[in-house]
């Protein structure tokens, strides 16, 4: 992604606005200015943030009193930007501001700006930009081997490439934590409100502090030569997380639960190369959890029919969220469970007319990977107690399937990972 910077302020704070987008220049960036222009279309609002690699917010009291500033901020939400706010004197108690951005890290600009302050705005906006990659397995249909995927394909990323790599169980069903955790450590976790659920909470007993968000990962690699490697670990998730999925959950509680992803988005950036979002298999207040903090979604599709169905479906969805049009390079269409044997005579076949009909999709050809997941038994079966003891060491990247299933996964990981990189 190009170094470009997009400058939301009102007019009321050009002046400051001019000397940060002089030093963001003189640190070799491009920056784009709002200046509060109303005339921008909310779709074409959207696509101009969306392309942006940071946008840094000035909050003041002229901020606070903007039409213009809402749709800015709410585009750089939706689109998963990290924004990196100057706060230029006291805001309004209950101010917009407050309520929808992180305001603990803000650079305090209130006493003026000056030679540090700016290098403070450069350096935000670099480290920002150059943060891990966040990719969600997303499909909204179900059964496509989303979660066995995303656990082999990152560890096939982990331990052939070295790579650092988080993960987060948004599902409510939390498969992923079922297929990483042996029940006790699942019951542990879940009582000590140490999975996701104590995240997204704000209020109660079963809320996390903010300050606690990176200590709740759970370390995966526990083999003896971890010492030696990357971070692998996974952020647990845990059937409470249905209460999302309904409208059981204030408009407030989403609001918040909302900052409060994004918080652990950010933290878990600045860590690791790849954060990895399994979500559930259809579009909730959950799925746009997903959809606004990932850079790339990988879409697994089995070779079976109304595959495409299942992808027109996904990319309606994410258009809706990001409000604006989509490029087929966010995306990556991963054909998974191919050369089935055990289903009939016909399963080439399938194979093939499911890869020429995604091919000629007009949005999603582009998207297709050429590589392929074989169809293995283990990966095609659900997790069991019997592999979720540190199942690192026993899935497809150790023993299932043989070579051909972990060569397929570590070059369709690393394909994901050249794409995501775009």
């Amino acid at each position: 992604m190009a170094s470009e910077a997009y400058l939301a302020f009102e007019r009321a704070d050009e002046l400051v606005a001019s000397q940060i987008a002089a030093e963001l220049e003189r640190n070799s960036w491009s920056v784009i200015r709002s200046g509060g222009d109303t005339s921008d279309s909310d779709a074409a609002l959207s696509q101009t943030i969306g392309n942006a690699s940071v946008v840094i917010c000035l909050a003041s009291a002229a901020a606070d009193a903007s039409t213009t500033l809402p749709r800015e901020i709410a585009a750089a939400l939706n689109n998963g930007r990290p924004i990196v706010t100057a706060k230029l004197g006291d805001l309004t108690a209950g101010s917009w501001i407050e309520a929808t951005l992180d305001l603990s890290r803000a650079i305090d600009l209130s006493n003026g700006l000056n030679p540090e302050q700016l290098g403070q705005i450069a350096e935000a906006a670099r480290m920002a930009n150059g943060q891990g990659r966040v990719i969600a397995m997303l499909n909204i249909k179900g059964g496509v081997g989303k979660t066995v995927l995303a656990a082999n394909l990152f560890a096939a990323a982990h331990l052939a490439d070295k790579r650092s790599v988080s993960f987060i169980d948004l599902d409510p069903q939390h498969n992923l934590t079922q297929y990483f955790l042996a029940p006790a450590e699942r019951h542990r976790l879940r009582d000590s409100n140490h999975t996701l659920y104590g995240v997204l909470t704000s209020r109660g007993d079963a809320s996390l502090p903010r300050g606690e968000f990176e200590a709740i990962s759970v370390p995966l690699n526990r083999a003896k030569r971890a010492g030696k490697m990357p971070n692998f670990d996974l952020i647990a998730g845990d059937e409470r997380l249905f209460e999302y999925t309904l409208d059981t959950r204030s408009d407030r509680d989403k609001a918040e639960a909302f900052t409060r992803f994004r918080a652990l988005i950010a933290a878990l950036r600045a860590r690791s190369e790849i954060v990895v979002i399994d979500s559930n298999p259809c579009a909730t207040f959950l799925t746009r959890l997903a959809i606004t903090t990932a850079d790339h979604i990988i879409a697994p599709v089995r070779p079976e029919k109304y595959s495409l169905t299942g992808l027109n479906m996904l990319e309606h969805v994410v258009r809706e969220v990001r409000g604006r049009p989509l490029r087929p390079s966010e995306f990556s269409v991963l054909l998974n469970g191919v050369n089935d044997r055990t289903r009939s005579s016909e399963t080439g076949n399938a194979d093939a007319l499911t890869r020429e009909e995604i091919s000629s999709a007009p949005f999603f050809g582009a998207a297709l990977l050429p590589d392929e997941v074989p169809y293995s038994a283990v990966l095609r079966s659900p997790p069991t107690d019997r592999l979720a003891a540190n199942p690192i060491n026993i899935t497809a990247m150790m023993r299932v399937g043989g070579r051909p299933a972990k060569e397929s996964l570590a070059r369709a990981a690393a394909g994901i990972l050249r794409r995501a990189s775009e």
